[in-house]
């Protein structure tokens, strides 16, 4: 199986797991057998500096690596469904190694991906309305 890791700076398994998908500089590519990882690579993201359609171009190119399982802080709409039509596991977390990542995936611990882009559990981007009730 082979797991794709959004990474905050030049990846491996001691780099943070990006909070964003389609627009972080690296990707740590995983290779397990079992429960054992078996291979680590770190590799460029080609949606990086894209103008636009970044998490597009991102979510392509884990396709043509051939990987399995995506996990990011959060994974946009646009990236979300070409993952999905791939049949690749999105899972979402972000501020921990991509060693921890790893090990949670495998306990069957991280959340699934909506597809939302806003991450798990990481609340709204202000960009309500104001049409909540007030408590007096």
């Amino acid at each position: 199986m082979k797991i794709c890791v959004a990474t905050s700076s030049q990846g491996g398994l001691q780099d943070s797991v990006s909070s964003n998908f389609g627009r972080c500089p690296s990707y740590t590519i995983v290779e397990i057998d079992g429960k054992n990882i078996k291979s680590t690579k770190a590799v460029q993201n080609p949606g990086f500096s894209a103008g636009s359609g970044a998490g597009i171009q991102a979510a392509q190119g884990v396709v043509d690596m051939g990987c399995n399982v995506v996990i990011a802080g959060a994974v946009g709409p646009n990236a979300f469904q070409v993952l999905s039509m791939a049949r690749v596991d999105v899972r979402e977390c972000a501020g921990i190694t991509v060693q921890k990542a790893i090990e949670e995936y495998l306990q069957g611990v991280l959340q699934l991906s909506s597809g939302s882009g806003q991450g798990g559990g990481m609340g709204g981007h202000g960009q309500g309305r104001g049409s909540g009730h007030q408590f007096q």
